[in-house]
């Protein structure tokens, strides 16, 4: 009973369970929707879907330019000094909006060019990029809503749009999905933007005269530079990232088949969920702690207790999910992604890296270590990129998550030499 009590008292305890509903519905909603894509759509609609998701956060994070961190810090900061708030909230307003307007007419005059890097061939499903450019806007108004919810403090209500943004997204997409296969599926990546924002924009209503910001259309440059180091950070792996993996689901398409790419994508979608875990806890209360560290010794307690606590954990998980591979695809997904069992063992292994580098790799942000983060950036998506053109003509599939467990566990590696310090402490 005292352990109970002691672990139900522990602060790292309190933070996993923290924001748990959104994160069970946001389980449950994904487990609904990847078994209503395997069966009304299939291994090639969901390949198609991982490239259109793929695009669309691309779009999202270029619109926001990743500077979601520094708007809920500089929000948080800045509360009591109303009019000061008032004046920068605008400013951030119109130039979010005048950016994603920019972005939107790209993606409508670039009708052709991007539908070819997202469909490839099938020509037939360009014109649902022009959904994506009209809720463009939306999408990136609803980033900055949530940005400065969270900067204020109001978890329910984000945790209230996340919910809501969910469980209406669902049953929006098992509709459409129903009623006009494919082209529903997709189309419903563009419907759920507009509820997100109208979700967090009524939240971001009781704090901020929507009318009075619509009648100052002014943009304060001034007030923004300041954010741009650290969003380039986030903007940085953000964009790469995305266009990485379209890359590889092209290069599966072209060397073995549009459904190998959707078994790819499938394999993806169910890291997705245990992986949720790992990164929530990452976020919100790694990150802070190691923000507010103030010594070597504080930082090197922390990043072990991860180890000690968190990966012990985890890396049983994944050895009980190998194990019922076969009864995941089974619950998850249809018949038809059986062969999906083959990639569990290298994306596993390779999802195993990424949690042990995720607390090291977070260094980056709360010691805004810029140079590092993009050195080592920069090495990893070279190696995931190269790794991939070479492994997937030879062996499909199968090399697209060699290659993501190769690029993680060398990854690791960089980092744990980087951050040495942490691990071997200096002779005197």
């Amino acid at each position: 009973m005292n352990i109970l009590k002691k672990t139900l008292q522990n602060q790292l305890f309190k933070a996993a369970t923290l924001n748990s509903v959104s994160i069970l519905v946001r389980l449950i909603s994904g487990f609904i929707s990847s078994k209503a894509i395997a069966y009304f759509i299939g291994p090639s609609g969901m390949a198609l879907m991982g490239n259109l998701r793929n695009f669309t956060s691309t779009l999202e994070n270029i619109g926001i330019l990743g500077l979601q961190n520094g708007i809920v810090q500089n929000s948080a900061k800045n509360q009591e000094s109303k009019e000061q708030l008032n004046h920068w909230v605008t400013s951030l307003f119109w130039f979010f909006f005048i950016l994603s307007l920019a972005l939107s007419f790209l993606v409508f005059l670039g009708n052709g060019f991007f539908g070819k890097q997202i469909f490839g061939s099938s020509s037939n499903y360009y014109f649902i990029l022009n959904f994506i450019a009209f809720v463009i806007p939306f999408q990136v108004l609803h980033l900055f809503f949530v940005a400065i919810l969270n900067g204020f403090s109001e978890y329910k209500k984000v945790t209230y749009v996340s919910i809501f943004s969910y469980v209406v997204g669902l049953l929006t997409s098992l509709y459409l999905m129903w009623k006009y296969g494919i082209n529903g599926a997709l189309i419903s990546i563009s419907v759920l933007s507009i509820f997100q924002f109208l979700f967090s924009g009524y939240y971001f209503g009781q704090h901020f005269s929507l009318r009075l910001i619509l009648q100052n259309k002014k943009i304060d440059f001034r007030s923004i530079n300041h954010l741009l180091p650290l969003g380039l950070m986030t903007l940085f792996s953000a964009v790469v990232g995305p266009i990485i993996y379209i890359f590889i689901r092209n290069l599966i398409s072209e060397e073995s088949s549009l459904d190998a790419a959707g078994h790819y994508e499938a394999m993806q979608r169910i890291s997705g969920f245990y992986m949720m875990f790992v990164t929530t806890l990452i976020t919100f209360y790694f990150l802070p702690e190691l923000t507010k560290a103030k010594s070597l010794d504080e930082e090197r307690k922390l990043t072990f207790v991860f180890y000690k606590g968190i990966i012990s954990i985890f890396g049983i998980g994944l050895v009980v999910i190998y194990f019922l591979r076969h009864f995941v695809i089974q619950v998850l997904l249809t018949k038809e992604f059986e062969l999906v069992s083959d990639l569990f063992l290298w994306q596993l292994l390779g999802d195993f890296f990424k949690a042990l580098s995720l607390i090291l790799g977070i260094r980056f942000y709360a010691k805004k270590i810029m140079k590092g983060y993009f050195v080592t950036e920069i090495i990893s998506f070279t190696i995931l990129f190269y790794s991939s053109y070479f492994l997937i003509p030879k062996l499909g599939s199968e090399g697209a998550v060699m290659a993501y467990a190769i690029t993680y566990a060398a990854y690791f590696f960089i980092l744990v030499i980087y951050f040495r310090t942490l691990f071997f402490k200096p002779t005197t």
